[in-house]
């Protein structure tokens, strides 16, 4: 194909825009990176650790359930603390908290402690997510969101899933990986501090309730509570489930970081085919995909590590993008300026969800064994699938054409994806993945944009 060479300038200077961009923003990514690799850590650090301790799964689900608790009342509270501090000091204060938290876990075996450091920690990661993010929206021309959006889950993945290795680097009945994760948090507080950048403004949109939401679309509502379900449950109980298959420490490590790692690799076709597809019946597809590959997994009476880590990535790569698909229905059926509260208000489900997840499937593996962990996931989205059903029969529809673009959303540690609750331009919507970028916009003139 022959381009003009005004084309290739323009793609020349898009692209020198776009370099200039992400390097500016390396600090941030840099930070988050880093501290992701000691939250991934922690996570299934602490569930196997009270699983070596002889804690009983439904007292493991309680403990790891307290991150979420933590998670929400930040995404309550962390507006306003932001706001009157400012982003740089707030990322040094959660980070430091983060890694204060991971310090006393190392103190004391004690399961009541553990529960009041998990909210801890869940209150600073989740304050984290949104610094970065509003950060990101300020900082990031629109034009480029989605590629930034892409480089965001790509790192967060990455780190999440290469921080279950470092569970190998000692033992994990000592206090040896509590110090690690510890100290990588601590680390993740120098780029951000070092970075010479402005500290973005934040301007508070108003609010979509519960009640306004389940107007909206009660099928992304109910998507997003029974992803909550699954991945805080994944995330605070996989180790579990792991251990009690017999698996080592190091294929523990594995199982969960091949899980985590299959999230990001099914992300790019999964999206396509929602932007090409009706979204509601995506959902239905993807879930009724994720039920049968968890019966298959509960199915196993004798654990092959090749199989088990074969099916988890293709178990992540599929549950891992329940959330996502359920955002992207919600903004088919809003209006622009409720996209950002909306957002925020998903996410407030999502994270109950995250808190029943672990309580109720605990239960289930304390009563019927530790493959009830797979059977409750399979039971979740069966009934994601027949509530999409239920709502494609009686429910409006939309045409695929007026669908908006999916949009990839990365995974929190030990918990969940998350979307920006705080928006540094209301005339902005939030960053987008969008995988059908119109070649036109490529086109596009920075100089005209103000970016030259």
């Amino acid at each position: 194909m022959l381009y003009h060479p005004q084309t290739k300038g323009r793609f020349a200077a898009s692209a020198d825009c776009m370099l200039r961009t992400l390097g500016s923003l390396f600090p941030l990514f840099l930070s988050m990176g880093i501290l992701l690799l000691g939250g991934g850590l922690l996570g299934t650090l602490l569930a196997v650790r009270m699983g070596v301790e002889g804690l009983r799964p439904e007292v493991i689900g309680l403990v790891m359930a307290c991150y979420s608790v933590g998670f929400v009342i930040a995404t309550l509270t962390s507006t306003r603390i932001i706001q009157k501090v400012g982003h740089i000091r707030c990322f040094a204060a959660f980070a430091a908290i983060a890694a204060c938290a991971a310090l006393v876990h190392g103190l004391h075996v004690d399961p009541w402690l553990w529960a009041a450091m998990r909210i801890t920690f869940g209150f600073a990661v989740a304050g984290l997510y949104m610094v970065t993010e509003s950060w990101l929206n300020d900082q990031t021309p629109r034009e480029y969101r989605g590629q930034v959006l892409g480089v965001y889950v790509i790192v967060t993945s990455v780190a999440l899933g290469s921080g279950q290795f470092l569970l190998n680097v000692w033992d994990v009945s000592g206090y040896q990986l509590f110090s690690l994760a510890a100290i990588l948090m601590a680390a993740a507080l120098v780029p951000v501090a070092l970075a010479r950048v402005s500290s973005p403004e934040i301007r508070v949109t108003r609010g979509v309730g519960l009640r306004g939401l389940y107007r909206i679309s009660p099928m992304a509502m109910g998507t997003a509570f029974g992803a909550g379900l699954s991945n805080g449950g994944f995330f605070a109980l996989g180790p579990v489930f792991a251990v009690a298959m017999g698996f080592s420490t190091n294929d523990v490590a594995s199982f969960m970081g091949s899980a985590i790692l299959g999230g990001l690799l099914l992300q790019y076709l999964i999206g396509r085919l929602s932007d090409r597809f009706d979204r509601r019946k995506m959902i239905m597809v993807v879930t009724t995909l994720v039920a049968l590959v968890s019966l298959v997994i509960a199915s196993v009476q004798q654990p092959s590590l090749p199989l088990i880590i074969g099916l988890a990535v293709f178990w992540g790569g599929l549950n891992f993008t329940v959330y996502a698909l359920g955002l992207a229905l919600a903004h088919d059926f809003m209006e622009p300026d409720q996209r950002v509260p909306a957002s925020a208000t998903l996410l407030l489900v999502h994270g109950v969800g995250m808190i029943l997840g672990p309580l109720l499937l605990s239960m289930m593996m304390s009563a019927m064994g530790s493959q009830a962990l797979f059977l409750g996931f399979a039971i979740i989205g069966v009934s994601i699938a027949v509530y999409g059903w239920h709502r494609d029969r009686v429910g409006d529809n939309i045409s695929v054409a007026d669908q908006e673009a999916y949009r990839a959303v990365p995974q929190v540690v030990t918990s969940t994806p998350l979307t920006p609750v705080l928006e540094a331009d209301p005339e902005d919507v939030q960053m987008e993945f969008d995988f059908d970028t119109d070649v036109a916009s490529a086109d596009a003139d920075p100089a005209e944009d103000g970016l030259a």
